[in-house]
């Protein structure tokens, strides 16, 4: 490998420099959206209690003094669930940036193991392969990420069904399959444009052109 190292021009070495600060980098920002999957998550979490804490509170309180307050409070479920919505888009976004840098950083890594550098022959069989990881993978953690965030937007569109429709009769079962409903919608939309990355180039998975 050294003799390798020594019979290469400075233009290669140049590009090896450049390889390895573009591998910390990108190892740093795909950590970065790892990182901020998990915190649109725990933004969602607190948010939503508070959402809908103050809905319900209004709600309660307009049918004490009898007053007029469900408005205010389907506002703040729809304008909470717009949010949710976004946020669960962002998330499924940033899996699709996670991805691309991750197999990057597998490619990086491969071209130098191949050389099994100080004899370092990669028996643990540390990730090298371009193709992985999978855009969707439904055991990874940013999957069940997702699926805590769809299962919060349904929470809160069955809130704001429960007070849409506080006199029917029927309410818990539109609650309950409107709910279910929001669930599966979010999912299959997700996994679909996740798969649809596959086999793309970067510009073509990420911006749709190539």
């Amino acid at each position: 490998m050294n003799e390798k190292i020594q019979g290469i021009s400075e233009q290669e070495k140049e590009a090896l420099k450049f390889l390895d600060r573009d591998f910390n980098q990108c190892f740093q920002q795909m950590r970065h959206y790892d990182a901020q999957i998990f915190d649109i998550l725990k933004f969602i979490f607190t948010a939503y209690t508070t959402i809908i804490g103050v809905a319900i509170g209004l709600y309660q309180f307009g049918l004490k003094e009898n007053k007029i307050l469900t408005l205010p409070a389907i506002f703040v479920l729809s304008v909470g669930l717009l949010l949710g919505l976004f946020m669960f888009a962002l998330a499924i976004r940033n899996r699709v940036y996670f991805v691309q840098l991750a197999r990057y950083i597998n490619e990086q890594r491969g071209l130098f193991l191949k050389f099994k550098p100080i004899g370092f022959e990669n028996k643990s069989l540390m990730y090298t392969n371009p193709k992985q990881p999978p855009y969707f993978n439904w055991r990874s953690s940013q999957a069940w990420y997702s699926y805590i965030i769809a299962s919060l937007n349904s929470m809160l569109l069955g809130a704001l069904i429960f007070i849409v429709f506080a006199s029917n009769c029927y309410r818990w079962q539109m609650v309950g399959i409107s709910s279910i409903l929001l669930f599966i919608i979010q999912l299959a939309i997700a996994i679909s444009y996740l798969k649809s990355r596959e086999n793309k180039s970067s510009s073509e998975a990420i911006f749709g052109k190539g």
